[in-house]
């Protein structure tokens, strides 16, 4: 990665984050309504139980758990005795350290801990007795694991930009679409199903894709930017999946 490539995509990240701040503080309504069309005064979150969804959830968390288990491990493995798969130590790196900062330090350790947002299914207007809070507001209606912002929506944004780089190594064009695109539509299911079942409000998942997005930028400065070049033929390039 050069830097005007990194600056570019840091403009673009600050942009986007900047737009949806804007969005949802001006119309924080964007946030009810979106969790509303799949609640009922009847039966509250309907879908909150529904097994297959619940099925999805347990399979896409451990795939993502295997994702970032994997990586470390082969990151020690290729440290030592070179690259794996044709991958060298840093892009291994790469995956572990967002899984482990992004998800793990950022989202959970701090935002989720400290924030205060209380869940969907915990404010007034859907059955709870909590007060309803505008994103990037820092709220006192959650003590801990709160709302903002979601966490297995921060766990799909690392999964699909692990993806993303990893999918670079695959030769094959036609299965290098495939591969992004079953992955964008896998992480984008399951950070939806936070909202489908009430646990998170639109703002949370938008906001942790764009939080996992600015650690991954900064990893990819600090461990990518002397990987092969993204118009580099596969073939010449020294690392590549068999």
């Amino acid at each position: 990665m050069t830097s005007q490539t990194a600056g570019k995509l840091l403009l673009s990240l600050i942009l986007v984050f900047a737009l949806a701040s804007v969005v949802f503080l001006s119309f924080p309504g964007l946030d009810l309504g979106a969790s509303s069309l799949f609640y009922d005064d009847a039966d509250g979150f309907y879908l909150r139980d529904n097994p297959l969804l619940h099925a999805y959830r347990d399979l896409f968390n451990a795939m993502s758990i295997s994702l970032a288990a994997l990586s470390a491990i082969l990151w020690g493995l290729s440290a030592h005795q070179g690259p794996v798969l044709g991958i060298s130590y840093r892009v291994w790196a790469f995956i572990s350290l967002l899984y482990l900062l992004g998800p793990g330090l950022l989202v959970n350790g701090l935002l989720k801990a400290h924030w205060g947002r209380a869940r969907p299914a915990n404010v007034i207007e859907f059955g709870g007795d909590r007060s309803f809070s505008r994103v990037l507001e820092i709220s006192d209606q959650c003590d801990r694991n709160c709302s903002f912002v979601s966490g297995e929506g921060s766990s799909a944004a690392a999964f699909f930009i692990s993806l993303l780089v990893l999918s670079a190594y695959i030769p094959n064009r036609r299965m290098r679409d495939i591969v992004l695109t079953s992955g964008f539509v896998f992480a984008l299911l399951a950070a939806e199903l936070r909202i489908i079942k009430g646990r998170h409000f639109l703002s949370d998942t938008l906001f942790a894709a764009l939080f996992v997005s600015l650690v991954a930028l900064a990893l990819a400065w600090l461990l990518l930017r002397d990987e092969p070049k993204d118009d580099q033929p596969h073939s010449s390039r020294n690392m590549m999946l068999p």
